[in-house]
Formats: C-alpha cells, structure tokens, sequence
C-alpha cells in the first residue's frame, strides 16, 4: 500500500483526533504563551535589547514550540494506532515512523 492509500485508510471522521478537552487546553494555553513570547521579542528588538537577551527568549519560544509538537504527534500516533487493521498495519506504521522522524530530524539538525 502506498501511501496515499494509508492515507485513505486513515479514519474517516477527522473531527475525532483524540485530542482530549485537557490537550486541547494545554495545547492552546502553550500556544497563548508563545504569542506572547513573541510579541516580546519583538519588543525586545525595538528597544535594541543586549542579543543574549533575546537569543535567550528565542531559545524558550522554540521550546514551547517543541512541547506543542510532541503532544500533537503523540495524539496523532495515537489515531493512528486506533485506525490500524491487520490488513494495513504495515504501511501505516511507516507512516508512523515518517511523521515521527520529522520531529526526529529537526531536534539531530539543532545539534
């Protein structure tokens, strides 16, 4: 199966992403922060801040952003894992493997 077809083979019903009322919270109270620690950078590089400073404040925006992408991926292995049949199991746990090794590579290419 390719993976178009694993796509297809994915649940039907999209709005069921197994995102819990409690992710969703954390999801979007972690999203308000980094809105907001932009916004500070932002402000930081209007007012010609020391660069440490900022490099600091950016460092904790990619953070975040790292902790949003870790609960989102899990929640999507998860619909994965509750979709797979005996019949498709294989292809999609290689689309498992290809999504998880995007988050993979991005955190071996910040080494």
């Amino acid at each position: 199966m390719d993976t178009k077809e694993s796509i297809y083979s994915f649940p039907k019903n999209q709005e069921s992403n197994y995102l819990t009322l409690k992710d969703r919270l954390s999801i979007q109270m972690r999203l308000n922060r980094i809105e907001g620690q932009v916004r500070g950078v932002q402000r930081q590089m209007e007012r010609d801040d020391y660069c440490d400073q900022i490099l600091n404040q950016v460092e904790a925006i990619h953070s975040a952003l790292s902790a949003v992408g870790i609960l989102l991926m899990s929640n999507h292995l998860k619909s994965y894992a509750a979709s797979a049949d005996s019949k498709h199991s294989e292809s999609i746990a290689q689309e498992m493997l290809k999504t998880m090794s995007i988050l993979v590579n991005r955190k071996e290419e910040e080494k």
